[in-house]
């Protein structure tokens, strides 16, 4: 990790690398050749922004890695809401499909129960109508069985009637056969 930082880059600061120091506590190089000076604040200047550059990289780094840090967890924090939400709409989605289950079930439940009870009715219908259509046709059939029995009756009757008319002709006549018999053989 970067070493700690000021935010105005004066004294109390920890330099990034090994080396490198601020203006303020780098010392000067001595110039051997005896020059004003030109040269070497030139360098030292170059020296020196070489490393307020390299500390404002360094406290760019920081800043980007406290950056990435706070993202992060905004992210976290987004993602979190997010997924709440999503938890939350989906409960709501839940809830109303079983609302619209339960709703669908009950307008089934009234049609089916109104459906079957339709189809009881005209069943029901059908069966009294068969029903009825039988009671009719049996009426008739009885009816014509009753008058074929009253025929049958009025016919044995007439047979009767015959059969004992036969019968007291045959005895006549056998009692008459007889008497001639007697009469033939009492002669004979």
């Amino acid at each position: 990790m970067p070493p700690a930082t000021t935010p105005r880059g004066g004294a109390g600061r920890v330099p990034p690398s090994g080396d490198a120091r601020s203006p303020a506590k780098r010392p000067r190089d001595s110039d051997d050749s005896g020059s004003d000076g030109d040269g070497d604040s030139d360098s030292d200047s170059d020296g020196g922004l070489v490393s307020d550059l390299k500390e404002i990289v360094c406290l760019l780094r920081l800043i980007k890695g406290g950056a990435n840090r706070d993202g992060q967890r905004m992210c976290e924090q987004i993602i979190a809401s997010v997924a709440a939400e999503i938890q939350t709409m989906l409960e709501e989605t839940q809830l109303k499909f079983e609302m619209e289950r339960q709703n669908l079930l009950k307008v089934l439940s009234n049609t089916s129960k109104e459906q079957c009870e339709n189809s009881l009715n005209e069943e029901y219908s059908k069966l009294q109508e068969t029903y009825d259509m039988f009671c009719r046709e049996k009426d008739a059939h009885m009816q014509t069985f009753r008058d074929l029995f009253s025929e049958v009756e009025v016919e044995k009757k007439k047979l009767l009637e015959q059969y004992e008319h036969h019968k007291k002709t045959e005895t006549t006549m056998l009692s008459e056969l007889l008497r001639e018999s007697n009469i033939c053989r009492a002669i004979v």
